[in-house]
């Protein structure tokens, strides 16, 4: 739909997701796409990018995007869903929520809800106005507990990839499409009602279930309705891990013997996996007949999050 070619189209791994099944699906949607997937390490990553983007070596220069979604464009995308969120409250479709909790990859999520709290408010809009309301985020890489517990780097304003560096940037392209400054309402919704976990046994390690929050998705297996409504994907990558924090704030509010908190939680994984029309599964038994590395990751069968 963008008019890109194929040949301006490459995905690469920099991290290495553990081997588990719903991160297989993902690799092999990736391979559904166009364009080309790679697998490779962070010096071979930078190097690619640093080619593409310069367009040397014969190669057309290409948009380099970061990991994740955490681009302006990304981000935005997360604020028109806030925007959207404080709709359906305003119609009464459901209660004003004292929170919202939310998985920390990227950061793009985290980043675009709270600059869409601060413009639905700065717009007049009747959400997100219970006393105490927050923003419950928990990382899903060990890495951002760490940076966050000892140098309080996810608010950093200035590090790219972090929330007030974010929202700093797409706070200025909607006032560049002519719209309101909500930079400092922001920040201030950022440094006094976002709240980042940093349990290290919820996140466990990266793009893998850790014992929390398999018993997570185990427990929301057992209690999901048996009805039409597609249930939710609590994969190991993402939702297992903060429907895991979602369970222990509900658990604190039994324990502190409290009125149970009204919690939106935020599914930061489709539960439609994307589909291209390219042969999938040829081009993933291809890579795993070249590359021993591919064939020991890639699980088929096992754990899987997905409905």
């Amino acid at each position: 739909s963008l008019g890109l070619s194929d040949d301006c189209i490459e995905g690469y791994t920099p991290i290495p997701d553990d081997p588990e099944m719903d991160n297989t699906l993902n690799y092999l949607s990736s391979l559904s796409l166009p364009g080309k997937q790679f697998r490779l390490g962070h010096l071979r990553l930078c190097a690619a990018a640093l080619r593409r983007s310069s367009g040397s070596g014969g190669e057309a220069a290409a948009w380099i995007l970061p990991p994740g979604g955490n681009n302006v464009a990304g981000v935005l995308g997360q604020v028109g869903a806030a925007i959207e969120l404080a709709e359906q409250i305003v119609r009464g479709e459901l209660p004003d929520p004292d929170g919202i909790v939310v998985a920390l990859g990227s950061a793009c999520t985290t980043t675009g809800l709270v600059l869409g709290v601060a413009l639905a408010r700065h717009l007049g809009m009747l959400a997100f106005q219970k006393p105490g309301f927050r923003i419950y985020a928990q990382p899903v890489h060990p890495g951002a507990i760490y940076l966050q517990r000892f140098f309080g780097m996810v608010r950093s304003e200035s590090f790219p990839l972090m929330v007030g560096r974010g929202l700093r940037d797409a706070a200025a392209a909607i006032v560049g499409s002519g719209g309101p400054d909500v930079t400092a309402e922001a920040l201030v919704v950022m440094r006094t009602e976002l709240e980042v976990s940093t349990d290290t046994s919820i996140c466990g390690g990266y793009g893998a279930h850790s014992k929390v929050s398999l018993e997570a998705k185990i427990a929301y297996d057992f209690s999901r309705p048996v009805d039409e409504v597609p249930g939710l994907w609590m994969c190991g990558h993402f939702t297992g891990k903060s429907f895991a924090l979602l369970l222990k704030l509900l658990r604190e509010d039994i324990a502190q013997q409290r009125e149970n908190r009204v919690l939106v939680f935020w599914q930061t994984k489709s539960a439609v996996q994307p589909l291209g029309s390219k042969d999938e599964w040829g081009a993933f038994k291809k890579e795993c007949a070249t590359s021993s590395a591919v064939k020991k990751w890639g699980v088929l069968g096992g754990i899987s999050g997905h409905p």
